[in-house]
């Protein structure tokens, strides 16, 4: 963390380290001042003022040059975009990674309904008494928790950085099933969510449709 934080500028190494002091802003001004991620994320969102989409959104979570998806020891862990209606009648439609690096991941679309079931393809493994969190004294071994698609997506993450071709077709497959999605979506959050059972399962069912792009081209 301090080689990071002098590397970006944020501390001079001579002063004493303060996380909070180096890794958060304490006024406005400063935020404004810097090259910060919320100063980039601003100037994006400012090109596409008056026209933001959820869409519009996901590509500024994409963005690596502005800092928005973070590489390395900070590597942006997953990401979310929420379209919430003015009319209540209407559902929000929230769409999740699951995933690091947004660039690399699906957004996969997520509606609050009666009767969610668990989301076990994204639910980190479970080690009942065994867990270090419970054994005393705690924390001696580090369990993966892991979950399916982050594992599956660590595999094709792989194959995305090392064979060009073959990532480029996975990658614009992953965003073919997106599109398809949103699109989708576009017509529940004009027309509603008559049968709530339809969408019960449609993060899980999109999940599945991403392992799918995966194994077709592992």
């Amino acid at each position: 963390m301090r080689e990071y934080a002098r590397s970006r500028g944020w501390w001079d190494g001579k002063a004493q380290f303060n996380f909070a002091e180096v890794y958060s802003y304490m006024n406005t001004a400063r935020i404004e001042a810097s090259g910060s991620r919320y100063c980039e994320g601003r100037k994006l969102l400012e090109k596409s003022k008056g026209q933001i989409t959820a869409e519009t959104m996901m590509g500024i979570l994409r963005d690596k040059e502005s800092g928005i998806n973070m590489e390395g020891m900070f590597m942006t862990t997953g990401s979310m975009v929420s379209v919430v209606p003015c009319d209540p009648s209407l559902p929000g439609v929230h769409y999740f990674t699951g995933t690091p690096d947004p660039e690399r991941s699906v957004f996969k679309p997520f509606i609050f309904v009666v009767d969610i079931k668990q989301l076990k393809k994204t639910c980190s493994p479970c080690f009942g008494p065994d867990d270090p969190v419970k054994v005393k004294p705690r924390f001696q071994n580090k369990p993966d928790r892991k979950h399916h698609l982050f594992l599956r997506h660590e595999v094709v993450g792989a194959i995305i950085e090392t064979k060009k071709e073959r990532g480029n077709k996975i990658v614009q497959h992953m965003r073919k099933l997106e599109k398809e999605k949103m699109a989708e979506m576009e017509k529940l959050l004009s027309g509603g969510v008559e049968d709530s059972t339809l969408v019960v399962h449609l993060f899980s069912n999109t999940i599945e449709e991403e392992l799918n792009v995966y194994s077709n081209h592992e």
